[in-house]
C-alpha cells in the first residue's frame, strides 16, 4: 500500500492554514465551535493516516520526545478531572459554546503532537510557517478592512474601534498576531534582501502589526512588546550581521506604535477628548466597570472555588457553573454582573479552579519544560538560523496572552505544536511490524467518528435555526429543527433543555397532556446529564411555569427550580428577583416582597427590584415605602425610568 506521508503532511499543513479563517453565519456560536469541528476532523484524518503508515511499516508510532512525560502527565491530570467533574459530559465535550478546553479537544491536541512529531522535517517546519504566515495575512487584511468599516453593520459590536476578523473577539486576534510575529522577523532575517521571502516577511510583519493596533487589545500589545523585546536581546547578540536590519523594523514598530491609537500610546500620551462626552451623573449609572477590576474579582471567586476543591478541582471547564458557588457579591456591582463567565479570564487560575493542584502543577510543568527546551537552545549553537528564537518569543507571548485571557483553538493550536518545529531533523525510521490486518477495522473506525463528526457539526447548524424560529414564536419549525439536532446528537442536554422549553409553550396553547408529559420529560433529561447547570435550573423554571398556565400544580416546581438555582448560586440577585416576578405573575404579591429584598441585598443598586417593590407597596398604599423604593428606581436607572417618575410624581 502507497505511503500516506504526504498527504498527512498535507493535512497538518491545512490545519495551519485554514483553522484561523474558519467561521460561519450558520452555527450557534459563529468562531470557535466551526473552529473546533474542523480540528476534530483533520485529527481523525492525521490519525487514520498515521496508523495506516504504521500499520504498513512505515513509519514508527510515536518518536521518543523529552517532552512526552509532561504532555501525558497534564492529559493524566485533566483525565482524572474529568472522572471526578461536577459535569463529566461538559468536562469531556467542553463548554457548549467554545468546546476547547475540554477533555476532547486536549486529546486531539496531544494526538496531533504526537504525530507530527515523527513527520517533522525541515522542509515541513519552513512549510508550516509559510502557511501560517499566509493565512495570517488572509486574516489581517480583513482586520484592517473592518476598521475602515467593510462590516461595520454585520455585527452588534463596534467592529471599527476594535476588530476581530474571523475571530469574533479583539482579545482572541491579538494573540494569535503576537504568535505570527516572530516568525515574519525570523523570515526578515534569514532571506536574502530583494528576495520574494524577505518582502513577505517585511510585508506581514507590518501588515500583522497594524492588525495588532487596531484590536486595541491591552494583552496582546504588551505580551507582544514582550516577546519582541526577548526576540531582540537574543538575537542582536547572537547576530552581529543582521543588527541594522533588527534595529531598523523594531524603528518601524515604534513609529506605527506611536501614530495610531492604542491603549499603550494612550495611557501614555492621554488623549484629550477622553471624558469630553460624559458626566459624572451618566457614568455613575452606567457603572462601566473596567475589565481590570471585574477580572480580579472573578480571580477571588476562583481561588475560592479552588480552596473547596483543591486536588482535582471541580472538573474540566466547568467554570461556568461552579464560579456561582464563590461568586463575590462584588460582581453584582459591576457592569457585567448577569454576564455568564465560562472561563476565569486567567488560563492559569482557570486550571487551578477547574483541575485543582494537580492539574495546575502539571500544565506548569509542561510550560517549564517547553520553556527549558527553547531557553537550552538559545546557549547552545544548535539554533543557528534562529528559528528556536522565534518559537521561544512566540510562546512566551502565549504564555502571557493567557494570564490575561484564556486559550482559544488557535492559540491551544500552537502552543502544543509550536514545540514540534524546535525539534531536530530525524529521518524516519520504521516500525518491525506490518499489521495490515488492522487497517479495515481502523478505516470503519474513522469512517463512523467522521460521520459523529459531521452529525454533531449539522446538530448545532439545526440548533441554531431552532433558536431563531423560537425568537420568532414559530414553535412547530423551531420543534422540527431541534429534534433534528436531539436525533443527530441525543446526548447534548442543551438540546434537551431547548426542547423542553418549546414543548413547555407548544402547551400552553394547545393544553395537550402529551405535550406537558414530553416538556417535563425532557426537561427532566437535561437536568439528569447536568445538574450544575444553572442555567437549566433557570429554564426549567420557565418551562414549569408555562405549564402552570396548562396545570397549576406545576407553578411549585418552578418556584422550586428557581430555589435549586439560588442554592447553587448563593450571590446571584437576578435569581431572586425572578423567583419575586414568578410570585408577582401568580399574584403572590406580599410572598415576592422578601426576595425582591434580597436581591437588593445582594445588588444595592438593582433598580428593577426597587420598582417592582415600589409598585407592590404602592398597591398596598404604604405610601412612604412606595416613594422610597421608587426613587431608588430613578436614580440607579439607566435610561431613566419614565414610569417610576411619573408614579413618584403622582404621590406628591
Amino acid at each position: 500500500m502507497k505511503s500516506f506521508t504526504k498527504p498527512l503532511r498535507f493535512l497538518f499543513l491545512v490545519l495551519f492554514f485554514l483553522t484561523p479563517l474558519i467561521f460561519t453565519q450558520s452555527n450557534s456560536e459563529l468562531f470557535e465551535l466551526p473552529k473546533m469541528y474542523f480540528v476534530y476532523l483533520l485529527t481523525i484524518l492525521i490519525t487514520t493516516f498515521h496508523l495506516i503508515n504504521v500499520f504498513q511499516k512505515q513509519v514508527p508510532l510515536i518518536k521518543k520526545n523529552f517532552l512526552h512525560i509532561p504532555l501525558a502527565l497534564f492529559l493524566i491530570s485533566q483525565i482524572i478531572s474529568t472522572v471526578y467533574s461536577i459535569d463529566p459530559h461538559t468536562s469531556f465535550f467542553g463548554y457548549y459554546s467554545r468546546l476547547n478546553g475540554g477533555l476532547l479537544s486536549l486529546i486531539c491536541y496531544f494526538v496531533l503532537y504526537l504525530i507530527l512529531s515523527v513527520y517533522i522535517s525541515g522542509d515541513l517546519k519552513k512549510q508550516i510557517i509559510n502557511f501560517s504566515l499566509f493565512s495570517g495575512l488572509f486574516v489581517s487584511v480583513y482586520a484592517i478592512a473592518q476598521h475602515f468599516g467593510i462590516d461595520k453593520n454585520w455585527w452588534v459590536q463596534d467592529v471599527q474601534s476594535r476588530v476581530f476578523s474571523t475571530f469574533g473577539q479583539p482579545n482572541w486576534l491579538a494573540a494569535y498576531l503576537c504568535v505570527l510575529i516572530p516568525f515574519s522577523l525570523h523570515k526578515i532575517l534569514n532571506s536574502k534582501i530583494k528576495s520574494l521571502d524577505f518582502f513577505i516577511g517585511n510585508l506581514s510583519l507590518i501588515i500583522f502589526y497594524l492588525s495588532l493596533l487596531f484590536t486595541k487589545s491591552k494583552s496582546g500589545i504588551i505580551a507582544c512588546l514582550i516577546s519582541l523585546v526577548i526576540y531582540f536581546l537574543f538575537s542582536f547578540f547572537k547576530n552581529k550581521n543582521s543588527r541594522k536590519l533588527l534595529i531598523l523594523n523594531y524603528s518601524l514598530l515604534i513609529i506605527l506604535s506611536l501614530l495610531i491609537s492604542n491603549p499603550i500610546k494612550d495611557k501614555i500620551f492621554s488623549p484629550k477628548s477622553e471624558t469630553k462626552n460624559s458626566t459624572p451623573e451618566v457614568s455613575n449609572k452606567l457603572n462601566i466597570t473596567s475589565s481590570g477590576d471585574i477580572r480580579k474579582i472573578v480571580w477571588t471567586g476562583a481561588i475560592d472555588l479552588w480552596k473547596k476543591f483543591p486536588i482535582f478541582g471541580t472538573g474540566v471547564e466547568t467554570f461556568a457553573y461552579s464560579y456561582y458557588w464563590t461568586r463575590p457579591v462584588e460582581h453584582n456591582l459591576t457592569s457585567e454582573w448577569d454576564y455568564l463567565y465560562n472561563k476565569a479570564h486567567n488560563e492559569y487560575i482557570n486550571y487551578l479552579a477547574t483541575t485543582g493542584i494537580i492539574g495546575l502543577v502539571t500544565y506548569s510543568f509542561l510550560i517549564v519544560s517547553i520553556l527549558f527546551l527553547l531557553l537550552k537552545s538559545q546557549f547552545s549553537k544548535k539554533d543557528l538560523d534562529g528559528l528556536n528564537l522565534a518559537i521561544l518569543a512566540s510562546f512566551s507571548s502565549l504564555l502571557i496572552t493567557n494570564f490575561a485571557g484564556f486559550s482559544v483553538v488557535i492559540t491551544s493550536l500552537f502552543f502544543f505544536l509550536l514545540p514540534t518545529l524546535s525539534s531536530p531533523d530525524q529521518k524516519i525510521s520504521p516500525s518491525k511490524n506490518k499489521k495490515n490486518i488492522l487497517i479495515i477495522p481502523l478505516l470503519i473506525l474513522s469512517l463512523f467518528l467522521v460521520s459523529k463528526t459531521i452529525l454533531f457539526y449539522l446538530a448545532d447548524i439545526s440548533f441554531a435555526k431552532a433558536e431563531n424560529y423560537d425568537s420568532i414564536n414559530d414553535y412547530q419549525k423551531a420543534m422540527d429543527y431541534i429534534q433534528t439536532s436531539h436525533k443527530f446528537n441525543p446526548q447534548e442536554p442543551l438540546y434537551a433543555d431547548k426542547i423542553a422549553s418549546i414543548y413547555s409553550k407548544i402547551a400552553l396553547n394547545s393544553e395537550k397532556q402529551e405535550d406537558v408529559d414530553q416538556a417535563v420529560k425532557y426537561s427532566n433529561l437535561a437536568i439528569q446529564i447536568s445538574p450544575a447547570n444553572i442555567n437549566f435550573w433557570k429554564q426549567r423554571a420557565q418551562t414549569y411555569l408555562y405549564l402552570s398556565g396548562v396545570d397549576s400544580k406545576y407553578f411549585s416546581e418552578s418556584i422550586s427550580s428557581l430555589s435549586k438555582a439560588s442554592l447553587l448560586a448563593p450571590t446571584d440577585a437576578k435569581i431572586y428577583y425572578s423567583i419575586g416576578q414568578f410570585l408577582e405573575t401568580a399574584k403572590l404579591k406580599k410572598e415576592a416582597i422578601p426576595y425582591y429584598q434580597k436581591a437588593i441585598e445582594l445588588k444595592p443598586n438593582y433598580d428593577y427590584a426597587y420598582f417592582a417593590l415600589g409598585k407592590i407597596y404602592l398597591d398596598q398604599k404604604e405610601i412612604k415605602l412606595a416613594k422610597e423604593n421608587l426613587q431608588k428606581t430613578i436614580d440607579y436607572s439607566y435610561p431613566t425610568n419614565l414610569e417610576a417618575e411619573n408614579l413618584l410624581k403622582s404621590l406628591k
